[in-house]
């Protein structure tokens, strides 16, 4: 229960994010208009080269390997700054907590590296790819330990205003 309340959270800051900074031009679309564009889109090759490229040269260590999904045609935002509020709230973490920032972020930069270049173009699949890396890494290294230990911490670095829409 706890890695799904906690996965759902995670999971809501990277998309409200991505929703709050996308401009879609069109007031009116539908749902069901954007749903089906959204299934249509693909990766670029130029982007799939970019993507590819950096995160052959980004770190192992660091939010670097987060960035190289940021301003492609899919979309895809918010693992950087995830990476980045973990970072910026370690100081403030246990030592179980700390582990858990150090190996979960490892894990999902190694996924990321490892599983891009396997996966189709479809952003519906390169997003879903990304989704399911985050949960595994949140399971293997034990989010719900580091969360229980780490409540206060947790809470603070949730933004429950990002959460909804603004107006």
């Amino acid at each position: 229960m706890c890695v799904k309340l906690t996965l759902g959270v995670l999971l809501l800051l990277t998309v409200t994010h991505g929703d709050a900074t996308e401009a879609t031009g069109d007031v009116h679309e539908t749902s069901q208009e954007r749903l089906l564009t959204v299934h249509k889109r693909r990766l670029s090759l130029q982007n799939t080269a970019e993507i590819q490229h950096c995160l052959v040269n980004a770190g192992d260590v660091g939010c670097g390997m987060f960035e190289c999904f940021n301003n492609n045609s899919c979309e895809i935002r918010g693992l950087h700054e995830i990476c980045m509020t973990f970072l910026h709230h370690a100081g403030k973490f246990d030592s179980q907590g700390k582990s858990f920032i150090k190996d979960a972020l490892k894990c999902m930069a190694h996924g990321l590296r490892h599983k891009f270049s396997c996966v189709s173009r479809k952003c519906l699949a390169v997003k879903e790819m990304v989704f399911q890396l985050q949960r595994e890494c949140y399971v293997k290294h034990n989010l719900c330990s580091a969360v229980r230990e780490n409540v206060n911490v947790m809470v603070e670095m949730i933004h429950f205003q990002d959460l909804f829409p603004k107006g």
